[in-house]
C-alpha cells in the first residue's frame, strides 16, 4: 500500500509540474517581455515553444514507454528537467530563441512525465477505480494552477526574478525523482512486435473509420476549447492592468481564481455526469462558457470581473473531459486512434494559442485576446451542437430503418 501511495504521488505530481509551467504564463508575461525587450504581444509567442515541446514529448512517449522501463524514462525526464531549469536560472541574459529553446526542452520533459504518470495509473489501478484516479489528476493540475500563479504574482510584487517561480516547480520534479528511486515501479507490459508496429492497412482502415463529420466536429471543438481557455488565462491579467489600472498581484488573481475553483467544478462534474445526460451537460456548460467570455468584455468593475472568474473556472473546466468522453463515443468500441485524435486536437489548440493570441493583440489590444477567446468558445459550441444533431439524425435514421423489419 505504501508503494502504491508513492506511485500515485508520482502520477499526481507529474500533472502538477506541467500545470506549474503552463498556468503561470499570464502572470509572468510582462516580466519576460521586459527582459526580452519586446512588446507582450510578441513575447507571448515564446510560450508556443513550451506547449509545442509538450506536444512533441507526448507523441514521443507513445513509442518510448513501449520500449524502455518507467524508472529509466522518468529518471531521465526529470533529471533533464532539473538541468534545464538550472540553465534557465544560471543564464545572465538570453534572447527569444535561447529562451524558447529552453522552454521547448522543458515542454518535452513535461509531456514525457505526464505520459509516465498516466502509464502508472493505468498499471496500478483496476478499471473501476482508474477513472476516479484520472479525475484526481485533473484536480492536482487545477491545484497547481492556483498555487504557482499566486506564488509568481507574489514574487513579482516583491520585485524578485520571475524564474524563481519556475525553480519552485523544479522542487516538485526533484521530489518526483526521490519517489522514483525509492519506489517499486510497475513494468510496462511486453508488447508483441506485430501488435506494437501494427499493420499499415489496418491503421489506414481505422483512420478512415474515425474520420467522420461528427468526429471532426468534436476534434475541432476540443481544439477551440484549448485555444479559448489558454488565450483567456494568458491575457486576462494584462487586460485587467490596462482596463482597470490594477497592479500585477491583483490582476494575477484571475488566474488563481479560475484554477482554484476549477477543482470543485471537476469534482462536481463527477457527480453530475451520473445524473444529467452528458450531451445535454456538454451543451449547457459550453453555452455558459460563451456567456461568461462575452460578459468579461462588458464588465466595468474589477470585483465583478474577478468574481466571474471564479464561476468561470467552477462551471466550465469540465468541458474538455466531457467533450472527449462524448467524442470517443461517436465510433463503436472507441478505437485507440480515436482517443489519441481527441487528445492530439487539444494539444494543437494549446500550442497554437500563445502565438495566435499574440498576433491578435499586436493587431488590436488586450481586449482583442478576450474577443478571440469569446469567438473560439462560440464556434466550439456550434461544432458540438452540429455533431450532436448529426448523431441524433443518424440514430433516427437507424431506428427508422429497423422499424419495418421489426413490424
Amino acid at each position: 500500500m505504501n508503494n502504491q501511495i508513492r506511485l500515485t504521488l508520482i502520477a499526481f505530481l507529474s500533472y502538477m509540474v506541467m500545470s506549474g509551467l503552463l498556468t503561470q504564463v499570464g502572470v509572468i508575461l510582462n516580466a519576460i517581455a521586459q527582459q526580452l525587450g519586446l512588446p507582450a504581444a510578441e513575447a507571448v509567442g515564446v510560450f508556443s515553444w513550451l506547449t509545442g515541446g509538450a506536444l512533441v514529448g507526448t507523441c514521443m512517449s507513445m513509442y518510448l514507454y513501449t520500449r524502455f522501463s518507467l524508472r529509466l524514462l522518468l529518471s531521465c525526464t526529470y533529471v533533464l528537467f532539473l538541468l534545464l531549469t538550472a540553465l534557465l536560472y544560471a543564464l545572465p541574459a538570453y534572447g527569444f530563441t535561447l529562451l524558447g529553446s529552453v522552454l521547448f526542452g522543458l515542454g518535452i520533459c513535461c509531456g514525457s512525465g505526464l505520459s509516465g504518470g498516466a502509464v502508472i495509473i493505468s498499471r496500478i489501478y483496476r478499471a473501476q477505480r482508474r477513472a476516479s484516479a484520472f479525475i484526481a489528476t485533473d484536480c492536482s493540475f487545477s491545484a497547481a494552477g492556483y498555487i504557482f500563479p499566486t506564488l509568481a504574482g507574489w514574487l513579482l510584487v516583491q520585485q524578485l526574478d520571475w524564474r524563481l517561480s519556475y525553480i519552485a516547480v523544479a522542487l516538485l520534479a526533484a521530489f518526483i525523482l526521490i519517489l522514483v528511486f525509492t519506489s517499486d515501479l510497475p513494468e510496462t507490459a511486453s508488447v508483441n512486435q506485430q501488435e506494437m508496429h501494427g499493420d499499415n492497412d489496418n491503421a489506414v482502415a481505422q483512420f478512415k473509420l474515425i474520420i467522420t463529420p461528427r468526429v471532426i466536429c468534436f476534434a475541432v471543438g476540443v481544439c477551440l476549447y484549448l485555444i479559448a481557455q489558454t488565450t483567456f488565462l494568458t491575457w486576462a491579467p494584462n487586460y485587467l492592468m490596462v482596463e482597470f489600472a490594477t497592479d500585477q498581484k491583483t490582476a494575477g488573481q484571475i488566474v488563481g481564481n479560475y484554477w482554484g475553483f476549477s477543482i470543485f467544478g471537476l469534482l462536481m462534474s463527477v457527480v453530475l455526469v451520473n445524473i444529467v445526460p452528458t450531451r445535454l451537460m456538454l451543451l449547457v456548460v459550453s453555452s455558459l462558457a460563451v456567456c461568461f467570455s462575452g460578459a468579461f468584455l462588458l464588465l466595468d468593475e474589477l470585483a465583478l470581473f474577478l468574481g466571474l472568474g471564479i464561476a468561470f473556472g467552477l462551471l466550465t473546466t469540465c468541458i474538455y473531459k466531457i467533450a472527449i468522453s462524448v467524442g470517443t463515443q461517436q465510433i463503436a468500441d472507441s478505437p485507440p486512434m480515436l482517443v489519441t485524435l481527441m487528445l492530439f486536437s487539444g494539444s494543437i489548440g494549446s500550442t497554437l494559442a500563445p502565438a495566435l493570441s499574440g498576433m491578435v493583440v499586436a493587431l488590436s489590444d488586450e481586449s482583442g485576446a478576450l474577443m478571440l477567446s469569446f469567438a473560439a468558445f462560440a464556434i466550439m459550441l456550434v461544432m458540438f451542437s452540429v455533431a450532436i444533431l448529426l448523431e441524433k439524425r443518424r440514430t433516427s435514421v437507424s431506428d427508422a430503418g429497423q422499424s419495418p423489419a421489426s413490424s
